[in-house]
Formats: C-alpha cells, sequence, structure tokens
C-alpha cells in the first residue's frame, strides 16, 4: 500500500512585501480554521538558517511560505489574490518547519 502526497503550494516573498503587508493572508487564514481546520500554511524554521538559505536560494524571496491545498482553496474562495511560484509533495517541505496557520 502507498500513501499519496498532499501538494503544497509556494509562496516566496520579499522583505519589501512583507513591510507593505503582505503577511495579511495570516489573520485572515486564521479566522477561518473553524470553518476549515485542515487548513495548514508552514515556513522554515527561524533557527534553521540553512534550511532558510536553501529555501530561499530555490523559490527566491527572503521568506517562503508553503500552503497546503485547502489553505490555497480559502485564500481563493476569501478572494486572497496570492501568487505562488511552485508546487512541491509533502516530502519536500523542510524538515524543520513553523506551523503559520492551522490546527497542531
Amino acid at each position: 500500500m502507498y500513501s499519496v502526497s498532499m501538494p503544497y503550494h509556494v509562496l516566496p516573498l520579499t522583505m519589501a512585501q512583507v513591510r507593505q503587508g503582505a503577511l495579511s493572508f495570516q489573520r485572515q487564514l486564521s479566522r477561518l480554521l473553524r470553518d476549515s481546520p485542515a487548513i495548514k500554511v508552514y515556513s522554515v524554521s527561524p533557527f534553521e538558517l540553512d534550511e532558510r538559505r536553501k529555501a530561499r536560494e530555490r523559490f527566491g524571496g527572503d521568506v517562503v511560505y508553503f500552503f497546503n491545498d485547502e489553505a490555497r482553496r480559502a485564500c481563493e474562495v476569501s478572494g486572497m489574490n496570492l501568487s505562488y511560484t511552485a508546487e512541491i509533495p509533502e516530502e519536500q517541505l523542510p524538515k524543520r518547519r513553523s506551523l503559520i496557520v492551522g490546527n497542531v
């Protein structure tokens, strides 16, 4: 028996975008958790400098976020216009990551 990997959608942001309010998706998605508990958004652990560097080199941007399908759909339904640059399987998520939005 095999398991099907869940895709994650990659959103790299520059520090300029962060300063201009690009992280507002966090508040909006957090409000939707009650109705959609499967929402998950990760980033590389802030303590893993090498992993953060690898994510920047691979995907661009200063900060890289990974949205599961449920989070991506919730953003679309809510009218958030996010520009994902890649899609990766769950196995390629950083080993040490931080849950930004979601339930543990």
